[in-house]
């Protein structure tokens, strides 16, 4: 048996970070999840990051009242966004 979760509307953040280390990625990402209480003080939530190497791109997964309240969340953590763009998450599970 499947279950299905109703969609969700996300933020999608992508940063590129080009001529950046491993290190300095994987700093980005910890930065995120440090920054929960701040995030969540904001009304925004962040959910995941996903680093790509190869591309010198992360991409990190937000949810928020509205693009302005995730954008500006960032900011004020000072964490760098190139660009914003609003999804949806769809999530199926096997039912155990």
């Amino acid at each position: 048996m499947r279950v299905t979760i109703a969609p969700m509307d996300v933020y999608v953040i992508e940063r590129f970070l080009v001529g950046w280390t491993a290190a300095e990625m994987d700093d980005l990402v910890d930065r995120c999840v440090r920054a929960s209480a701040e995030f969540a003080r904001r009304g925004v939530q962040h959910l995941t990051s996903i680093v790509m190497p190869g591309d010198e791109t992360c991409l990190s997964v937000f949810t928020g009242p509205d693009t302005t309240a995730v954008l500006e969340a960032n900011a004020a953590l000072g964490l760098r966004v190139d660009r914003i763009q609003l999804g949806a998450v769809r999530d199926e599970r096997a039912a155990s």
